[in-house]
């Protein structure tokens, strides 16, 4: 059973073991010695009567790890949000760690915050992972709120549907014909680079499974872990990848892209997750959020 008093100094070196990925960087980010830093846990694990990390390279935390490390980051969220308020009216600046998708990232995420976060002197800590991962972020206490395809709300979280993000296989038009001389098909298929994100990407497989019901094409692909790169990939001609549409309008419109699956699509819902704590800076970033997706 977790203890119900907790040092937060043996807490914070643990949480800095963590964020850091390891004792050596904790240790220099707290100024201490690397053997304190050990020894902070090493106490918090006798004190807690349960193994917090994993000893591996990173550190990683146990599920009750987990369960502290959530705990020190809403404290700390809370923390931070107070000492705000106290000094010069609110002028000091508030950490918010946000988990969110790399196709919103380089698109609209900016658009939506960046003059919020700027006027009201919140610090974002972006957390990168696939839209259908990042609520792990959440519910491990890493992240505050996050951008998810999950609907149903975590435990001690609340979430807002913010809309639909479409998805469409895009080709360069210079290589469509040589591409798919006889369509969008699964031979063709056999012979053309499929560009894909990173191995937790599945918006291919979507697509196929739209396009093709249960007969899974054959394909190679190029892994290209960078949204802007990946863009740069298709137009070049390397291969057919999946982009989301507001990425891709204006290039079609230059016929720089095509649509090279018409009529098949991926519609893809997106949800706002957050803490059901109350936080200036969090309740701040979920409005700007809600009202630009709103428009």
């Amino acid at each position: 059973m977790l203890i119900l008093t907790m040092d937060y100094k043996l807490l914070e070196a643990f949480a800095a073991v963590v964020e850091y990925g390891g004792f050596e960087k904790a240790a220099d980010k707290l100024c201490v010695t690397q053997s304190a830093v050990s020894q902070k846990i090493k106490q918090l694990e006798e004190q807690s009567k349960s193994v917090l990390l994993v000893r591996s390279t990173p550190p990683v935390p146990t599920e009750t790890g987990k369960i502290l490390m959530a705990h020190y980051n809403k404290v700390k969220l809370l923390e931070s949000d107070m000492e705000s308020a106290l000094h010069s009216g609110g002028d000091g600046f508030v950490s918010l760690c946000v988990g969110l998708n790399a196709d919103t990232l380089a698109t609209w995420f900016f658009d939506a915050v960046a003059e919020t976060a700027v006027r009201n002197n919140i610090l974002l800590s972006l957390r990168v992972d696939d839209q259908e991962e990042t609520h792990r972020l959440l519910k491990d206490g890493e992240a505050a709120g996050c951008i998810s395809t999950r609907s149903k709300p975590m435990q001690g979280c609340s979430v807002t549907y913010l809309g639909i993000t479409t998805y469409r296989m895009y080709v360069a038009p210079h290589k469509q014909a040589e591409f798919f001389p006889d369509g969008f098909t699964t031979e063709a298929l056999k012979k053309v680079p499929l560009i894909v994100y990173n191995n937790k990407d599945t918006l291919h497989l979507q697509l196929f499974k739209e396009a093709f019901g249960n007969k899974m094409p054959e394909y190679h692909a190029h892994y290209i872990p960078s949204v802007e790169k990946y863009l740069d990939a298709v137009v070049r001609g390397m291969g057919i990848g999946m982009m989301p549409h507001h990425q891709c309008d204006q290039l079609l419109k230059e016929k720089r892209l095509a649509d090279a699956a018409c009529p098949h699509r991926v519609e893809t819902p997106l949800y706002w997750h957050r803490w059901n704590i109350r936080s200036k800076p969090l309740d701040i970033i979920s409005k700007s959020l809600l009202d630009f997706c709103r428009v």
